[in-house]
């Protein structure tokens, strides 16, 4: 572990203990949680996915105009072949 890497743990950690009141007996848990918040720090963060294929989508949708069952024009009964014969 490099000196200026442990030093930002510590300092971290010593935050982190502060804040908790300052409890005796818990240097182990505080380490490590300032380990995990220093790792944190230093990861680059991931880019975000480009969501293409949805962009496209919600545009159709945007575009078309919405249709509801209200708005759909009614459909003609079916007649049976029963009444087709008798006509």
């Amino acid at each position: 572990m490099n000196d200026d890497r442990e030093v930002r743990i510590r300092q971290r950690a010593y935050e982190l203990w502060e804040t908790a009141g300052q409890p005796e007996g818990c240097e182990q848990e505080h380490w490590y949680l300032a380990e995990a918040s220093v790792s944190a720090e230093e990861e680059p963060a991931a880019p975000a996915p480009k969501p293409r294929a949805r962009k496209a989508k919600v545009e159709a949708e945007d575009a078309a105009p919405a249709r509801t069952k209200a708005a759909a024009a009614p459909k003609k009964p079916r007649r049976s072949k029963s009444a087709e014969n008798a006509a």
